[in-house]
């Protein structure tokens, strides 16, 4: 291969796509068949249920779409067959590794793409999850591409995608109710281009709203059938209540209950209104307990980690920790003089805040944020572009802009 055809195969964001899928190909097949963390088994007990006919559980905290995706693949290779679920997702892995530089090409062109599909390609925690039995590479693939719709309807309001907006809308909350989190600051942005756009837009989200609604209704009935009653975020209210009575997980929090308090999930108005009487109560230890919440968010070395397997030992954790401190210096180098329009930036720069701030109202831990890493890698990539002209020259095929002499 000669030097021109190397150079023009490796500023194609498909060569680097196709590292990407090799990479995960062969991380997915080192896990052999076994789950590494807890929560896979309630995963794998609600896809069991819905394999056999049985339904939601009523007590399950998890949302019903990651258990279906894994029921089909039980209904594919077998029950209890990971490899077929693991290789079933390599496609969402995929797809996630496409959108997001279809993003990036959409907010500041090819080069911009190169280096996003660089960086999804070898991200560490992006191809790590890509074969963890959870429904983090689903939720990524889903909030990645409402960004891609909601960044086109931000620019030229379509029918065609505020359709998609709102069943992606619908699908994210299925798949995860955190999705509220991202998607109503994306939901913001778009109503701050209103002023741009004005009535054409403004259709466009009520479409997106009525296809949300239609899309969710069947779990909606089934759960008014049923009699549930919507509790809000189960699991993050439980992690919570242990954080404020666990004797070790307290340890960081102002706010605090007794050991023996017993928890009671609620619904989203009575959590709302529970927090509130706290805030109002206690002002100073509830701010501190989210302000300390929102910055372990963005902790780089990750803690809080309960499972011991080779993907928790201490170098590895602290390699992890390493990458995403340059993650994030070159994301907030991207946001404040990245390339590309500065209201795509903030648009990236929204879903992750938000993200953020929701879960700082109830516990925060790395693997929380690796959902939003794909728009920190746009972001990074858009910081790159901008800061080194010569490597971003390089991937363009451009030559690299020449500084005028002075006089």
């Amino acid at each position: 291969m000669t030097r021109t055809r190397w150079f023009a195969t490796l500023r194609s964001p498909w060569t680097w796509i196709v590292v990407g899928t090799v990479l995960r190909l062969l991380h997915i097949l080192s896990l052999g068949n076994r789950y590494y963390f807890g929560d896979t088994v309630e995963y794998e007990a609600a896809a069991l249920r819905l394999l056999h006919g049985m339904g939601v559980d009523q007590a399950s905290p998890r949302a019903p779409l990651y258990p279906m995706f894994m029921a089909f693949s039980f209904w594919i290779g077998g029950e209890g067959n990971f490899y077929v679920t693991r290789l079933l997702k390599l496609f969402l892995a995929v797809g996630l590794m496409i959108v997001t530089t279809r993003l990036a090409h959409r907010l500041a062109g090819r080069t911009a793409a190169t280096l996003t599909a660089f960086g999804m390609a070898v991200a560490p925690t992006v191809v790590f999850v890509s074969g963890l039995l959870y429904p983090t590479t689903l939720y990524m693939l889903l909030l990645a591409s409402f960004t891609l719709v909601a960044w086109r309807l931000g620019e030229q309001p379509r029918t065609r995608d505020g359709l998609w907006l709102g069943a992606l809308f619908a699908l994210g909350w299925l798949t995860d109710q955190v999705f509220l989190a991202p998607s109503g600051a994306i939901g913001l942005w778009l109503i701050w281009r209103l002023r741009v756009h004005g009535a054409a837009l403004a259709r466009t989200l009520a479409i997106a709203a009525i296809t949300a609604a239609a899309v969710a209704m069947p779990y909606m009935l089934m759960l008014q059938h049923q009699g549930t009653d919507r509790v809000f975020m189960r699991k993050a209210q439980t992690v919570l209540h242990s954080a404020r009575t666990d004797a070790i997980l307290s340890r960081e929090r102002w706010v605090r209950f007794p050991a023996d308090a017993p928890f009671v999930p609620l619904s989203p108005h009575q959590f709302v209104l529970r927090e509130g009487r706290l805030l109002a109560h206690q002002p100073v230890s509830y701010i501190h307990d989210w302000v300390w919440e929102f910055l372990h968010f963005f902790r780089p070395v990750p803690d809080r980690v309960q499972a011991e397997n080779r993907f928790t030992q201490p170098i590895v954790l602290y390699a992890g920790g390493l990458y995403f401190l340059a993650l994030l210096t070159l994301s907030i180098l991207g946001l404040g003089f990245g390339a590309g329009p500065k209201r795509g930036r903030v648009l990236l720069a929204v879903a992750v805040l938000a993200t953020a701030t929701f879960y700082s109202f109830f516990f925060t831990q790395a693997r929380y944020r690796i959902p939003i890493e794909p728009q920190l890698i746009v972001l990074a990539a858009l910081g790159v572009q901008q800061a080194f002209p010569r490597l971003s020259a390089l991937l363009s095929g451009e030559d690299p802009p020449r500084e005028e002499p002075q006089a």
